[in-house]
């Protein structure tokens, strides 16, 4: 009665033993991203560089990410998983090294581009193997636990960073991916299983360089417009060569019968509304994170360890909760897991817009939670739904599309964010100023304090003058951006309810096969003659 119990404990011991090397390799690169921004200014000192140049250490490293997801289509169905994952991981370990080793501010954007050849196709064909390898039964489980290693980063990386950065160089950053990502290259050798099976698929030329022109060009559009204005001739024609690249790039995919990048996988509708959803939850997320981070600094004074401790809860609650949700996606349609989440986090949001300075610390830390809480029930569900639509053969694909649109939602997210809230301060500004002149008594009331309180001080009576009035207009301004703040979070909540819509559409994930005992064949009667 044992043998049976060891043949069917073995694919399990097995599936798990994957799982945990593969997030050895995940977590590594996920925690690089949030490490690396902590580091900028001791990098900028360092290096004797300006923000204008360094700052292409990130967008590069983002656009070239961004450029290699879809790829991963192509390269598993030549290379096998086993050995892409392997040629992943050891492009972005031999990156890591020379980014530490990096002399000037040119040879660590290089080398950073460098990372991001392998980091692209590193996240989704983690979430392949980690999906193939469990069975069906289990494979929300299996997005719960890669979402774990990618909810890692947010967790422990400002702390780390802010301790590495204290007692030791900021290389440190970069060599401490080197022997958690070696010792993950030697088990991932040994243990991850060898392909199934390779395909003779050839290369398409013209698919693959039509869509890095559109996304280098896009991609470049969205980071820069903010700095550069959207309307200049230079993000005017980034724009316009995207379109002409874009069109290509899907007359080309769409024409071939071996195409670089599978768009007809947009043709099931399943797919379709997921990679919708997918975007819009991407884009409020990683705006919100942008707004928030800036609201607690620049606008409610705390500093920025005070906003990390405030910011920690949510990101545990993400890492912890993601697993336990994704197992429940098991047993619930995704879907429903994923409105759930939608809908909390657009109420949350909508929440964010009662803060104010005389708000408690507990209560901002409360509402971040709940944002947390509602996030883990969109992440590992919302993978589980979209490749559940797919066929076997084409999950590779279809893991490269989802990655890309979660690429392109946050490249864009910062800039269109930052260009919104500038917009809405202005807006808002000029609205107070209107009132304030409408008003006959209050501001010269209001000026006739602050001249006195500054005459109290020792100052002139024209010099109290001139600071009355440019305390009164620091007054309107800290107004005005507190209305934006809230602003651009209803804004971003609505997405996130937005959201809810395409969800609707996501369909059911096919009945999951469980492995039921069959009753013993009978034996089959062999011809005489053999």
């Amino acid at each position: 009665m044992s043998a049976p119990a060891a043949t069917a404990a073995e694919p399990a011991f097995r599936y798990w033993r994957v799982a945990f090397v593969l997030m050895l390799g995940f977590t590594t690169a996920g925690l690089s991203v949030t490490v690396v921004n902590l580091a900028f200014p001791h990098i900028m000192t360092s290096l004797r560089a300006d923000l204008d140049v360094m700052q292409w250490v990130q967008t590069g490293y983002m656009i070239v990410q961004a450029v290699m997801m879809p790829s991963v289509g192509w390269l598993g169905a030549r290379l096998g998983n086993r050995r892409l994952y392997l040629l992943s991981l050891g492009t972005f370990v031999a990156g890591s090294v020379l980014c530490g080793m990096a002399w000037d501010v040119y040879s660590l954007i290089a080398f950073r581009l460098l990372q991001a050849v392998g980091v692209g196709p590193l996240f989704p064909i983690t979430q392949v193997i980690m999906f193939q390898s469990f069975p069906e039964e289990k494979r929300g489980l299996a997005m719960g636990i890669s979402s774990l290693g990618f909810s890692f980063g947010p967790m422990v990386g400002p702390v780390l960073a802010g301790y590495l950065l204290e007692h030791a160089s900021w290389r440190t950053v970069f060599y401490i991916n080197v022997p958690v990502g070696l010792l993950g290259l030697a088990l991932a050798y040994l243990v991850l299983p060898p392909p199934r099976g390779q395909e003779g698929r050839r290369l398409d030329l013209a698919g693959m360089g039509s869509m890095a022109a559109f996304l280098v060009c896009f991609l470049l559009a969205m980071s820069q417009g903010r700095v550069e204005g959207w309307d200049s001739p230079y993000i005017l024609t980034l724009l316009a060569l995207a379109a002409v690249a874009g069109v290509a790039f899907v007359t080309v995919e769409l024409r071939s019968v071996q195409p670089f990048v599978e768009l007809r996988l947009y043709a099931r509708l399943p797919f379709a509304m997921a990679s919708l959803v997918v975007f819009l939850n991407t884009l409020s997320f990683m705006a919100t994170n942008f707004v928030v981070a800036l609201f607690l600094q620049s606008h409610l004074d705390y500093t920025p360890l005070q906003a990390a401790w405030m910011l920690m809860p949510s990101a545990v609650v993400i890492g912890a909760l993601s697993v336990v949700v994704g197992r429940l996606s098991d047993f619930v349609a995704p879907k429903l897991l994923v409105i759930f989440g939608l809908a909390l986090v657009g109420w949350s949001l909508i929440q964010y817009a009662t803060i104010t300075p005389l708000t408690s610390v507990g209560t901002i830390t409360l509402l971040l939670t709940i944002r947390g809480f509602a996030r883990a029930f969109t992440i590992a569900p919302l993978t589980t739904a979209a490749l559940a639509a797919l066929p076997e053969s084409e999950v590779r694909m279809g893991s490269g599309l989802v990655s890309l649109t979660r690429g392109i939602a946050s490249t864009g997210s910062v800039t269109l964010t930052a260009a919104f809230f500038q917009h809405r301060f202005h807006q808002r500004l000029e609205l107070l100023v209107q009132e304030q002149a409408g008003l006959a008594f209050a501001p010269q009331e209001l000026l006739q304090q602050l001249h006195a309180f500054f005459e109290q001080q020792g100052d002139f009576s024209q010099v109290a003058g001139v600071k009355a009035l440019a305390t009164l207009h620091r007054l309107l301004e800290s107004e005005a951006a507190l209305y934006s703040y809230h602003d651009t979070f209803i804004v971003l909540g609505a997405i996130s309810l937005a959201a809810i819509l395409p969800a609707l559409w996501m369909g059911k994930r096919r009945p999951a096969r469980r492995q039921a005992p069959a009753p013993a064949p009978a034996p089959a009667a062999r011809p005489a003659s053999r």
